[in-house]
């Protein structure tokens, strides 16, 4: 029997590294798109910047859609879905 695919929503932060190189902070699960919404832009505001985006999980076999940009705030790299 499968499971059904559950959504995550998570914000993904992004700080200033050495040299002004972007690097990925510590991701956070919220509950829903509205929270990563609100999570993302205000850690944008303490961080370089910050991508909020959903992804359908199948937690039995650990097969996971692509990533859904929610939203994207502050300095991002262009690449930032692809890297979750």
């Amino acid at each position: 029997m499968t499971m059904a695919k559950k959504t995550l929503y998570v914000v993904q932060p992004y700080e200033l590294g050495k040299r002004g190189a972007l690097k990925a902070g510590v991701p956070l699960e919220v509950r829903t798109a509205d929270d990563a919404m609100r999570v993302a832009e205000r850690m944008a505001l303490v961080k370089a910047g910050a991508v909020a985006f959903s992804r359908a999980v199948d937690a039995e076999s650990e097969d996971a859609d692509e990533p859904e940009l929610i939203g994207r705030f502050g300095t991002t790299p262009d690449e930032a879905l692809n890297a979750v």
